[in-house]
């Protein structure tokens, strides 16, 4: 059966943006009001709707019955573009949704993140940016890609400012999903920040990626930083924004507890680092 053929809305797909900006590095946006979970970060992302699907067999098609060969967009070395695609017209689409940053008509700047080895079979790529029906792109941000106009009004204008203290004049018009967001220049610490995030599967999915070096990890420049720790995150919008603060302190508490324990196991029962990724 060819990919086109197949009809992957029978699964529960998701897409995720790994977003990094080179010097302040990835974003992370920050939720406190999912049901059964303590406040935490998410990457941006969600649920690949129908639509996505639908969008990107129409693309596909006109792309084969076009004069041109070739879509800036389309991928045809891999063995499920539809897929790939759809994967890619859902993320850009929450990212819009989530932040307001519109790559929707520039999807060849979504990049598959490379999880695992990959070698052709039949002459084709397998999708090698998939974790348990879970697909992660990547993307290098600049400031353009950010709100960088209305400071002196932003909470009129609806914007939130990331409690980096280097980078006041990015912002972004978050969602009721998200009560704000943050640069993590650290990459082994938003693997830590995302382990509430979707099952644990974006977390993980971070730490494949960072060992395969699919992923710039700029802490070096993060140690020159000197943030106040008393920063809410995002312009408050209610009473529970005031509590950002203290509710991201306990959330890191906790997990660097757990990664004290999880290491102190390691050492006592001298498990290889391959097998505990």
């Amino acid at each position: 059966m060819s990919d086109l053929d197949h009809d992957y809305t029978t699964d529960d797909y998701r897409a995720f943006l790994f977003g990094q900006h080179p010097i302040h590095g990835l974003l992370l946006l920050y939720c406190s009001r999912k049901k059964n979970k303590p406040p935490h970060f998410q990457a941006p992302g969600g649920h690949v709707d129908k639509e996505d699907f639908d969008e990107a067999l129409t693309r596909l098609q006109d792309t084969a019955t076009s004069s041109s060969s070739s879509s800036s967009s389309v991928d045809g070395n891999t063995a499920h573009p539809l897929l790939l695609l759809a994967c890619k017209i859902g993320a850009a689409r929450e990212l819009y949704e989530e932040t307001g940053i519109d790559l929707r008509n520039h999807l060849d700047r979504l990049q598959p993140v490379q999880l695992r080895k990959s070698e052709k079979d039949n002459g084709l790529f397998p999708t090698t940016c998939v974790l348990k029906h879970r697909l992660f792109f990547k993307i290098c941000f600049t400031d353009d890609d950010f709100e960088t106009k209305g400071f002196d009004s932003m909470v009129a204008l609806g914007l939130s400012q990331s409690m980096n203290t280097e980078a006041p004049m990015l912002m972004l018009k978050l969602s009721h999903e998200h009560q704000g967001f943050r640069f993590e220049p650290d990459a082994r610490r938003a693997v830590e920040l995302l382990t509430q995030h979707s099952g644990g599967k974006v977390s993980k999915a971070l730490g494949m990626a960072l060992s395969r070096g699919e992923i710039n990890d700029i802490m070096a420049s993060s140690l020159e930083r000197d943030e106040p720790e008393d920063v809410v995150i995002g312009h408050p919008k209610s009473k529970e924004a005031m509590d950002h603060t203290e509710a991201e302190k306990e959330l890191t508490a906790c997990l660097i507890a757990s990664v004290v324990v999880k290491n102190e196991r390691s050492i006592i029962m001298d498990v290889p680092d391959e097998i505990c990724a």
